[in-house]
Parts: C-alpha cells; sequence; structure tokens
C-alpha cells in the first residue's frame, strides 16, 4: 500500500501481551466468582477448623442446615485470622 505509514512490530507484540494478561485476568476473576457461590464440602470444613475461633465459626454458621459457601468460608478465616 503506497502512502501508508509502516507499523511499529514491537507495539504490535506489547499490545497482544497485554491483551492476552487482560484476558487470562478476566477468565481467572470469573472463575473465582464461581467458586464462591459453591457450597464447601465437608472435608475441608473439617480442615479448616484450626482454631477454637474457626470452630465456633462454623458450627454458628452452619445453624438450620445452613450449608457455608467458599465466600462465606473465607469471611470467616478473616474474621478468626487463620
Amino acid at each position: 500500500m503506497p502512502g501508508s505509514k509502516p507499523r511499529n512490530p514491537h507495539l504490535q507484540g506489547l499490545f497482544g501481551v497485554l491483551l492476552g494478561a487482560l484476558a487470562i485476568g478476566v477468565l481467572l476473576w470469573l472463575l473465582h466468582l464461581r467458586r464462591n457461590g459453591l457450597p464447601v464440602d465437608p472435608t475441608e470444613l473439617e480442615l479448616s477448623a484450626t482454631s477454637p475461633c474457626m470452630i465456633q465459626a462454623i458450627r454458628q454458621a452452619q445453624t438450620g442446615g445452613h450449608v457455608i459457601t467458599y465466600a462465606e468460608l473465607d469471611g470467616l478465616k478473616r474474621r478468626c485470622g487463620s
């Protein structure tokens, strides 16, 4: 094409890398959101009960047959400092 400027391959490569990193970041964020809504399985709850605070918090959260999600478990861990 006469008259058109040649494109800088370094800028195109940088743009491709940034676009790829953004796509991976979005994918990981969506997987994290999905994980937060899933119920924690009983074995993992047992492994998380590492302190008296966590044991009590898990028991309180399970009252009335409530199923603890990963987001709730993360909150309990933050609260108890685990």
